[in-house]
């Protein structure tokens, strides 16, 4: 672990502060309290900050991460000096992440609207701020593959995640669901903690 000595503001997060003194440290999901990407364990200064929400403690707890001092840097508030240690990862954030798959429906839903954009690589899928909830789905012909790009093969169909929706969707099982002549993709997401309702949107 790398050890780093640092002042966190009160109108600050450590995760903040890190990306402010260019310490290297992942936030696969922006901050946004949807991964444990930023753990790190604090080894002096522990008093003097907020305590955890539950919210935080169960993540770390999913992740296997909960020790004495773990702490997620994106949610740690608090006045004064600090000293923290790193955990480098061994793997990169992608490979650690839940494949998302497609059943044979949707396999044969996304050939057939793929067919109709003859330039697309793909289906990209993603997720936005909308609706009641938090966060809506998108799901659009990828017309090409960025560098932060994740891609997934299933079901002859590349599925093309960008790096910021990739924590809100890793491990989704994708379907489509029949209702007379009505035809729905149904979004089977270990994330989603909440949905709102009209089931347009959801929050994790």
């Amino acid at each position: 672990m790398e050890s780093i000595k640092l002042r966190i503001e009160d109108d600050e997060t450590l995760l903040d502060r890190l990306l402010k003194d260019s310490v290297d440290i992942a936030h696969d999901c922006g901050g946004k309290l949807a991964c444990s990407s930023c753990r790190v364990v604090v080894r002096e200064g522990l008093e003097r900050l907020d305590a955890a929400s539950e919210d935080e403690l169960d993540m770390l707890d999913r992740a296997g991460a909960a020790a004495p001092g773990a702490r997620l840097a994106c949610q740690v508030n608090g006045l004064g000096e600090l000293v923290v240690e790193i955990p480098r990862r061994k793997v990169p954030a992608h490979a650690a992440m839940l494949r998302i798959s497609a059943s044979a429906r949707a396999g044969r839903h996304f050939a057939k609207q793929l067919a109709k954009h003859p330039g697309a690589v793909g289906v990209r899928l993603s997720v936005a701020p909308a609706g009641c909830s938090g966060f809506a789905y998108r799901v659009d012909p990828a017309h090409g593959i960025r560098g932060d790009d994740s891609v997934f093969e299933s079901r002859g169909v590349r599925i093309v995640v960008d790096a910021a929706s990739l924590p809100y969707l890793q491990g989704t099982a994708l379907d489509v669901t029949e209702d007379g002549l009505a035809r729905r993709l149904r979004f089977d997401n270990p994330n989603v903690r909440q949905s709102c309702g009209c089931g347009e949107s959801f929050s994790v």
